[in-house]
């Protein structure tokens, strides 16, 4: 691998983080932790705005070929 010390380092960091997260929290798994707890105050806005705008041209454009090819079966077109 060509950049092997800088990944074997970045690995460890990740595994110090994770432990020092699980030893502040006292609990090794958490159930009552929800996305709200670990977002910032505006992600979740910024989480539904990007999802509109990545959702709504896909429907829009399906069901703008749903019906051109109804029309097209119609002989409307």
């Amino acid at each position: 691998m060509l950049l092997k010390g800088r990944y074997e380092r970045a690995k460890k960091w990740q595994l110090e983080q994770k432990e020092k997260r699980e030893k502040d929290s006292g609990n090794r798994y958490q159930s009552d932790i929800s996305p709200e707890d670990i977002m910032e105050k505006g992600d979740m806005l910024a989480m539904m705005i990007s999802g509109f705008f990545t959702i709504v041209p896909i429907v829009v454009l399906a069901l703008l070929i749903i019906v051109l090819v109804s029309m097209a079966f119609m002989h409307i077109l």
